[in-house]
């Protein structure tokens, strides 16, 4: 099959020209969902409970033509369930059509009453929009990051992501003490060469979390240029500017959802200087009008399957550069698939101007040939066709069984401190 592309004039996306194709087209014939569960290495604390593991639902998009694209969702068997649903939307259609499919979600996202259903089909459309994408460079021999802009760099910082955690038998003593994390910083820059870190709170009170940034800083010293806060709205309005004109001492990069929807989040930067950030309060489009308007928030954080994939990623950088908002690209425990996706998204747009968060060092494993490495706090981009991964069969069926075993996990628990349930603002 010949394909004839050219380069959209508003979105400066390579892509392929409706109509414009020599034989027959390429068709979508079939879908696997495989859901997945992939435990943390220590348990991560945050402010509404814990975060053993990771759950996900691996895509693989098969076409009549014998090339497959991958793809990663957020959540288990429900989002699993939710494809096989959603399988009008795309079977039967030409992957190489992905900016059409694209819309086709966005729509049918929109036009939900159901706001869990909506969710679910943001994930689904972002994981399967990524495998049609991961076709296409397949097809045409280009990497993912050159069709969404051309890749202008070849290695994509990231932000080390510290968390008060609990112990396991790998690693005994008090994993939430605020020295422990401070060191823990250190060795993360010392193996991985993280120059940034964020640091998830919510969890302790605000004072013992403010010591450990202090501890973070006198620990790590000059190695450790910028420090992020995310307490997940965890504090009341006024704990937020009584404890953030405390941080501020720190040199802090920004703090992330302090407190709770976009009215709180304008009351807090009003009287306080350090710079906001969110990846609760404004995670689709239609919020965008209100934060600027309320001057609630400096800088978004894009995560690839709360906003629906990469279309909607791109059209959301467009915006940011347009009202001078920052952008970061948010990491809500993904796997190799999505890191791919994120890694080629940022080398290709320069609108994302904050290193990406990742919980990589944490997973106990992943799913793909060739699992990420750090170096000098970065990754480099794949050098092959499309996303540039491949699945591993064997570590595909190990995290899968332990998905069978275990279920979906509520990261909304905490079962280690009894008679405790989430509840907001803690503080």
């Amino acid at each position: 099959m010949q394909v004839l592309c050219i380069l959209h004039p508003e979105s400066g996306i390579f892509q392929p020209s409706f109509g414009l194709f020599y034989g027959d087209l390429m068709k979508i014939i079939d879908v696997k969902a495989t859901p997945i569960y992939i435990p943390m290495k220590h348990p991560l604390r945050w402010s509404m409970g814990i975060e053993p593991g990771t759950t996900r639902t691996i895509v693989e998009l098969i076409t009549d033509e014998g090339v497959t694209g991958l793809g990663e969702a957020w959540g288990g068997a429900e989002i699993a369930h939710a494809i096989e649903r959603a399988k009008p939307l795309f079977i039967g259609t030409d992957p190489l059509e992905v900016s059409r499919l694209a819309k086709r979600f966005s729509i049918y996202r929109l036009s939900s009453e159901q706001m869990t259903y909506s969710a679910q089909m943001k994930f689904v459309g972002s994981a399967i929009e990524v495998a049609c994408w991961d076709i296409v460079g397949k097809v045409l021999g280009k990497r993912c990051g050159d069709l969404w802009g051309g890749i202008e760099k070849e290695w994509v910082e990231f932000a080390a992501y510290l968390f008060f955690r609990y112990e396991t038998l790998e690693r005994e003593g008090n994993l939430s003490d605020p020295q422990f994390v401070a060191d823990y910083t250190l060795e993360l820059i010392e193996t991985c060469g993280f120059r940034d870190a964020k640091l998830k709170g919510g969890v302790l009170e605000p004072e013992r979390e403010i010591e450990t940034i202090q501890r973070m800083r006198e620990t790590c010293g000059e190695r450790l240029r910028r420090i992020r806060f995310d307490p997940n709205q965890a504090w009341s309005v006024e704990t937020s500017i009584n404890t953030l004109r405390k941080m501020e001492d720190y040199d802090i990069e920004f703090v992330e959802d302090p407190t709770w929807g976009i009215e709180g989040m304008g009351l807090v930067r009003k009287d306080v200087r350090i710079p906001l950030a969110t990846n609760m309060c404004v995670v689709s489009f239609e919020q965008i009008p209100l934060a600027i308007r309320t001057r609630a928030i400096d800088i978004i954080l894009g995560d690839l399957h709360f906003w629906g994939g990469p279309t909607a990623l791109i059209q959301l950088a467009k915006i940011c550069d347009t009202f001078n908002l920052g952008l970061s690209l948010h990491d809500d425990r993904q796997c190799g698939i999505s890191t791919a996706a994120v890694v080629h998204l940022a080398a290709a747009n320069s609108m994302f101007s904050h290193a990406a968060d990742s919980h990589l060092p944490e997973h106990s494993g992943d799913i793909i040939t060739e699992p990420w490495e750090f170096a000098n706090g970065s990754l480099k981009v794949p050098e092959g066709a499309g996303l540039g991964v491949t699945l591993e069969r064997e570590q595909l069926d190990r995290f899968h069984r332990l998905y069978l075993e275990h279920g979906d996990r509520d990261e909304f628990q905490d079962e280690q401190r009894k008679g405790w349930s989430p509840y907001l603002p803690l503080w």
